[in-house]
């Protein structure tokens, strides 16, 4: 376990003005969340798998009331595995499955797509869909966005780039005219509504999830336009073509509405509203959305330790051969280990109060 001395270095603890007063007033303790959210960015979830393990191995496990767990692309694939009985065993196989996961240059969207459809099935197994579904108190809520306009089947490559760069040129001026493009949409669990104000900012379409829908919503969320394939009339919602979640919400700047704080394990400190946001440095989340958010992230002097100074991501794949991307991303994992002995010595040792900064947009 890392000392104390490591401790205040490769994990940071950010948290919105209600988060810190809640927080320094009573402590941290399990109980105080009512929402876990989960990021867009591909690779990148690797620099928390081992956060993950620590955490949910812990925590929340003796949890009665609803524990809301919101997420887009591989946000959602985080949860999934989360949501299994042994939500550690899980984590640990989609990690060493990533981890050996090697591709051919000329893969296409198909064949990536289908890549994807075997990793859930890894993650599911025989009947991991119905533990997700019937979870004694986790509550996935899976974002994705369905095209409107000129976004919409049958569509080809051509079509598609017209309209995301339509898109996204609409974006520089508002967030408000992506719905000229795209739907939000949330597949969320049946037993519960989803812990967010369908109406704020962009309208929203809701749709339970159910055993035939569940993966397509998955896919949908992850579905990095030309990378995957898209997701066409997914069970239950309304038609069309379904998109990566991260399009609308990438690191989740929404008006979450239950009475208890959001935890948000991130790799970043900072929180980018939209998939179109990711270049333009003064598109910044509310306030508002961040007061009662809980951030735990790695530090840039963590992050700048890594070997190439970052910790991994989708274009590792364009930039390395397999042989060196996959050495680059054991190690940057098994250093990770780092963020979760900091965690779990800063919970036991109850220093969080005195750890945390405050969360800016």
């Amino acid at each position: 376990m890392a000392g104390p001395s490591m401790c205040s270095k490769p994990l940071r603890f950010l948290a919105g003005r209600e988060a810190m007063t809640r927080i320094r007033r009573d402590g941290l303790y399990e109980e105080m969340f009512d929402v876990v959210a989960g990021a867009s960015g591909g690779a990148k979830w690797l620099a928390l798998t081992r956060l993950d393990q620590a955490l949910f191995g812990r925590w929340f496990q003796q949890r009665t009331r609803p524990l809301h767990m919101v997420g887009s692309s591989i946000g959602t694939w985080r949860f999934a595995c989360l949501a299994q009985p042994d939500r550690v065993a899980a984590a640990q196989r989609f990690e060493a499955a990533y981890l050996d996961y090697s591709v051919d240059d000329r893969v296409t969207a198909t064949e990536l797509t289908e890549h994807c459809r075997n990793f859930l099935r890894l993650i599911f197994g025989a009947d991991g869909i119905d533990h997700v579904l019937s979870h004694p108190f986790m509550r996935q809520s899976i974002l994705a966005v369905r095209g409107r306009g000129p976004i919409k089947p049958p569509l080809g490559k051509i079509g598609l780039g017209l309209g995301l760069g339509m898109a996204g040129i609409a974006n520089l001026a508002s967030r408000r005219s992506l719905p000229l493009f795209f739907e939000r949409t949330v597949l969320y669990d049946r037993r519960d509504p989803p812990p967010f104000d369908l109406l704020a900012e962009f309208p929203t379409q809701s749709v339970p999830l159910t055993a035939s829908n569940l993966m397509p919503a998955l896919l949908a969320s992850s579905a990095v336009p030309f990378v995957f394939e898209g997701v066409i009339d997914p069970d239950g919602a309304r038609p069309g073509l379904y998109l990566d979640g991260g399009i609308m919400d990438y690191h989740l700047d929404m008006a979450f509405t239950p009475p208890g704080l959001i935890l948000f394990p991130h790799f970043s400190h900072r929180i980018i509203p939209g998939w179109f946001d990711k270049a333009l440095p003064w598109r910044r989340a509310r306030e508002v959305s961040l007061s009662r958010m809980l951030v735990l992230c790695p530090s840039v002097e963590f992050t700048q330790a890594l070997p190439f100074g970052k910790i991994p991501d989708r274009g590792d794949f364009q930039r390395m051969d397999t042989v060196t991307r996959q050495k680059y991303w054991r190690t940057a994992v098994a250093e990770t280990d780092r963020l979760a002995d900091c965690w779990l010595e800063a919970v036991e040792k109850d220093r969080v109060p005195d750890l945390i900064e405050p969360l800016r947009p």
